[in-house]
């Protein structure tokens, strides 16, 4: 839904900064996140909530983690 919109969207800014590795793998840590919004959260959303939560949370997590460390590490034209 709106989180992997989002992911999408931020992948797509940081191939724009020309961060094409980092853009990879937030592009790589959406596709189990997909995967399980179809197997669990889309057929049963009401039964599979908690399930489909902790199967798909980590790449989320990961996800943020690799963009701030991209961000972080990004060289910033006029930043010395």
């Amino acid at each position: 839904g709106c989180i992997t919109l989002t992911q999408l969207g931020v992948a797509l800014y940081l191939l724009s900064i020309n961060e094409p590795i980092y853009a990879a793998i937030l592009t790589g840590l959406l596709v189990p996140q997909v995967y399980f919004q179809a197997t669990l959260l889309l057929p049963d959303p009401v039964a599979n909530d908690v399930k489909y939560q902790g199967a798909s949370q980590p790449f989320l997590v990961f996800g943020i983690l690799a963009t701030a460390i991209c961000v972080g590490h990004h060289d910033w034209p006029g930043m010395a």
